[in-house]
This record gives structure tokens, C-alpha cells and sequence, in this order.
């Protein structure tokens, strides 16, 4: 197993000869999940394998681990959201070959260029993303409002309050 990973790799050819990589790569570097996260410190740990099956397919599988810090959509408070996503890729070059990858694998479509790995990830990640993330509880979330608030509210006069009075006069 191999413990880097590189920015970019020829997919198809690794997978020709088999290899396992290993490796982190920051959350600063998954470009389009970062306006998901309230924040963007910390790193995933990622795991794949590169491989042929029994039946010829060149495939990737992997792992991601790691927490993300998202935004709660009921108190709109921070969230901790701890990743775990297992993959199976078919790497295919066409749609013809799309159509007969195996029910295994989701298809991931190669070039003959190396592909960024972090745009691979991101993929992942934005899939295991949750649409509104929520904590698990409403005990968990800050009340909208807190009791002083409530308070507050509740001794201010009414603005119609001068139009009662108004009308008594007449």
C-alpha cells in the first residue's frame, strides 16, 4: 500500500496494475464543498483501491473518513457531521461501456488524462452530504428565541395601544 496520494493519476493504467493508496487530503482542497462548511480546517482520510475483477473491470474502491462542520438548518448553529463513505467505481471510457458495467459498480468516466484525485473525493463527499442538515435531537438546537427576549416582548406596549384610547375619547 502505498502512503500518498498524488494530486493526479492516470486512473485507468494504475488500476490495470493494481495498487492501494492511502492518504489525507485537507478540506481546503475540495473546492466545491467548501460553501457547504462552516469550516475548513481539518482533513479526510482516504483509502482506495485500484484494481481488475474476475471479470475484467477496472474499477476504483475506496473509503473517506473523517468530520465535516456543517451549518444546523433548524438553529442555524454549527454541526458536526462525521463522514463515512465507502465507493465502487467502474472506470469506463464510453457511454457503450457504461451500459454494460455490472450493477457493482457506479460508472466513473476516464480520459486518457490523469485525473485530479481531489475532484474524484469531492464527488464522494458531496453525495454522503445530507440536503438539510439537522442535529439529531430539537434538544440539541438553541431555541430561536430565549426567554429574556420573550420577556422583553411581551412588557412592550402595543403600538394600537394610542388608537384604543383614541376611540374611548370619542
Amino acid at each position: 500500500m502505498i502512503n500518498h496520494l498524488p494530486d493526479r493519476l492516470d486512473l485507468y493504467a494504475t488500476a490495470e496494475v493494481g495498487r492501494a493508496l492511502r492518504g489525507r487530503i485537507k478540506l481546503a482542497s475540495l473546492d466545491r464543498v467548501l460553501p457547504l462548511l462552516e469550516s475548513h480546517e481539518g482533513e479526510l482520510e482516504i483509502v482506495l483501491e485500484l484494481d481488475r475483477d474476475k471479470d475484467g473491470t477496472r474499477y476504483l474502491a475506496g473509503s473517506i473518513q473523517g468530520s465535516l462542520v456543517l451549518q444546523c438548518q433548524r438553529c442555524l448553529e454549527p454541526l458536526d457531521y462525521p463522514l463515512e463513505v465507502t465507493f465502487r467505481l467502474g472506470l469506463v471510457h464510453t457511454q457503450e461501456e457504461m451500459q454494460r458495467l455490472s450493477d457493482l459498480y457506479e460508472p466513473l468516466l476516464v480520459s486518457g488524462e490523469p485525473a485530479k484525485l481531489a475532484e474524484v473525493i469531492t464527488d464522494e463527499v458531496m453525495l454522503a452530504l445530507p440536503i438539510a442538515p439537522l442535529h439529531s435531537g430539537v434538544s440539541k438546537c438553541r431555541p430561536p428565541m430565549t426567554a429574556q427576549q420573550t420577556a422583553a416582548s411581551s412588557q412592550r406596549e402595543s403600538p394600537f395601544a394610542v388608537l384604543v384610547q383614541l376611540k374611548q375619547k370619542q
